[in-house]
């Protein structure tokens, strides 16, 4: 059933757990949607948003908001600037005591919804932002309210962002990580990519030296849902990562990446995403590649 969209009061802030788990449930976000302090935001187009969205949500622009400008013959999907970042999540109502549900309205769309989770807890918000579990698709599947139309007006936000180093891998770290000495590299793309079977239309091809393949797809359904935590350690134990060691993702751009960060996140593991990935690493002939293939 729709709902159409009306102006939201909050209420007092009400009493509610200080963090986040970085997934979080159907049912729990039908549980929590009242709560004055939670904030939810709908990646899609905007005539998506207006045709179905999550009750009280507001519209994140992904390019707009949670990537940098793309820069002729420069990196793809970075980071964006932290005012850039501050200023587009404060329009939608975010503030220093914000809890953050991100929500997907496509299967397709789910690594969009976790690279704007990386994005956000880089920013400062470890512990306050979390992925909706299946996203809209699942909302719908499960029968829960829907509204269409705009989005509720809010008042500006007062977030401050503080990047989190810890969150981003520098290439000197990554460097650190091929030679054996940092951080547990995991290759987030398909094999054929990592064992150099496919042109993946850069410089070179290959992996980073020393990573281990653990790819983005294998940890998520059909249905855009996080594989059962069970499945998802047998995964990880398999590829040779065991449970004490920091990892750090990558991928082509860093879209891939970021779902298998969040899938590690859930798991409770220390990791960092490197956002150059393999855009960056290919460009410079004096960084170490493994090739397995020919493409």
């Amino acid at each position: 059933m729709l709902f159409a969209s009306v102006i939201r009061h909050p209420s007092p802030l009400e009493a509610q757990s200080p963090t986040l788990p970085p997934v979080v449930s159907i049912d729990w976000l039908s549980a929590e949607l009242a709560r004055p302090a939670l904030v939810v935001l709908q990646l899609g187009s905007d005539l998506s948003f207006r045709a179905t969205h999550v009750p009280a949500a507001q519209r994140l622009d992904f390019d707009a908001v949670v990537l940098a400008p793309q820069m002729e013959g420069g990196l793809r999907m970075e980071l964006p600037a932290p005012d850039r970042l501050e200023a587009g999540l404060r329009a939608v109502g975010v503030r220093e005591d914000s809890r953050v549900v991100i929500v997907f309205d496509t299967p397709q769309a789910f690594t969009r919804a976790s690279r704007a989770f990386f994005t956000l807890e880089w920013a400062g918000m470890r512990g306050r932002v979390a992925v909706l579990d299946g996203g809209l698709p699942a909302w719908r599947a499960a029968s829960k309210a829907l509204s269409s139309g705009g989005a509720l007006q809010v008042a500006a936000g007062d977030l401050r962002v503080r990047p989190d180093a810890d969150r981003l891998a520098t290439r000197e770290a990554v460097r650190a990580s091929a030679d054996g000495r940092g951080r547990r590299l995991v290759d987030a793309r398909t094999p054929e990519f990592y064992e150099n079977r496919r042109d993946n239309g850069m410089p070179r091809g290959g992996h980073i030296a020393s990573a281990v393949n653990l790819p983005f797809n294998t940890a998520v359904g059909s249905d855009g849902r996080l594989k059962p935590m069970a499945e998802l350690e047998q995964m990880v134990a398999a590829a040779g990562i065991s449970s004490d060691d920091a990892l750090t993702t990558y991928c082509h751009i860093g879209l891939q990446a970021s779902w298998m960060y969040l899938a590690l996140r859930h798991l409770g593991r220390d990791v960092a995403l490197y956002d150059g990935s393999f855009d960056e690493w290919s460009r410079d002939a004096t960084l170490p590649v493994a090739l397995l293939g020919s493409p």
